[in-house]
């Protein structure tokens, strides 16, 4: 009986420990939390400076939609975009607020220019504007192509991708040259 209330009394001290730790851990997020928000910035964001990471099915729609590009598939594309799409690019034009069909049109015209493509990604997160309520793709990638001349080009690529329903409603390119020129990786 004496063994049984020392075993009662151990597993009961080594419970409250635990609960003790617990709350512990809290607390130190909870003050980690209030020091981040208390740091004063010197620029103030004209749009949000509070994201958290987003839907990493977000992720996965934008992957599926530079897979279609990269294997030439654009008519595929189409279940993937909004109703409307618009887009920035990288030397400055834009593709604004059109339909998804004259933007697909637009795609076969400019797919149509390249013999082949290839895609490497460096890295892509899904996030969560909180303020804003609106959620983004950003990716990082290497594009290596070739044009029908046989002329190869290779560029670092930045892009963020505005998510809407499910659907990608807009997106805009921030391009970088690789010089020279390099080809796609080996497989």
């Amino acid at each position: 009986m004496k063994r049984l209330v020392i075993a009662l009394f151990a597993a009961a001290f080594l419970f409250a420990c635990n609960n003790e730790k617990k709350t512990d851990e809290t607390a130190g997020k909870t003050e980690e939390k209030k020091e981040s928000a208390a740091i004063a910035y010197p620029y103030k964001a004209a749009y949000s400076s509070d994201f958290s990471i987003g839907d990493a099915n977000h992720s996965k729609l934008v992957l599926d939609l530079y897979k279609m590009w990269e294997d030439n598939k654009v008519d595929e594309m189409k279940t993937l975009l909004a109703d409307s799409v618009s887009i920035d690019f990288p030397d400055g034009n834009k593709f604004n607020d059109n339909k998804v069909d004259s933007m697909l049109n637009f795609a076969k015209q400019v797919r149509a220019t390249l013999s082949s493509l290839k895609i490497t990604f460096d890295g892509w997160m899904p996030v969560h504007a909180n303020d804003a309520n609106e959620d983004y793709v950003l990716v990082w990638s290497r594009d290596y192509s070739t044009n029908l001349s046989g002329k190869v080009d290779s560029s670092r690529v930045h892009a963020y991708f505005l998510i809407k329903n499910n659907k990608v409603r807009s997106w805009s390119e921030f391009q970088q040259k690789l010089s020279p020129a390099t080809p796609p990786p080996k497989k």
